[in-house]
């Protein structure tokens, strides 16, 4: 049973990294961006015992992927997560300085769907594109 979830675990892995590899850089994608940070809330949907979540995540972008998927916190959620590299490089190439978003877990856990919603507010900053006087 342990063999067989740890060879599952680095199945996922690798299909992350390929992922990634697929996506870029974010520097690539976004080239004057300077800093980048991600405020994150994950809350339950209503009646269930796991609780909410919340961070801020900084992206270092000199070698961060352009993608941006994250994990639901529910253990028991099974084909979860949080896809939201598309809404997030669009924001970017707009170059918005602060965006915002919610989306519902697709996943499902044990006899139900999860359900969790995650709200972020992503802040970002660029370089300016005007040379100073010399």
């Amino acid at each position: 049973m342990n063999y067989r979830k740890n060879l599952e675990r680095k199945a996922r892995h690798a299909e992350r990294l390929a992922r990634e590899d697929a996506a870029g850089k974010l520097s690539v994608h976004a080239p004057d961006l300077k800093d980048f940070y991600i405020s994150i809330d994950e809350t339950p949907r209503s009646g269930t015992a796991v609780g909410g979540t919340r961070y801020i995540r900084r992206v270092v972008i000199a070698s961060a992927p352009a993608l941006f998927e994250l994990p639901c916190s529910d253990p028991r959620c099974e084909n979860g997560g949080y896809d939201v590299t598309a809404e997030f490089l669009a924001a970017l190439a707009y170059r918005r300085t602060v965006f915002e978003g919610e989306r519902s877990c697709p996943g499902r856990s044990s006899t139900h769907d999860c359900g969790r919603i995650l709200r972020y507010v992503a802040t970002a900053a660029y370089r300016d594109e005007k040379k100073a006087p010399s």
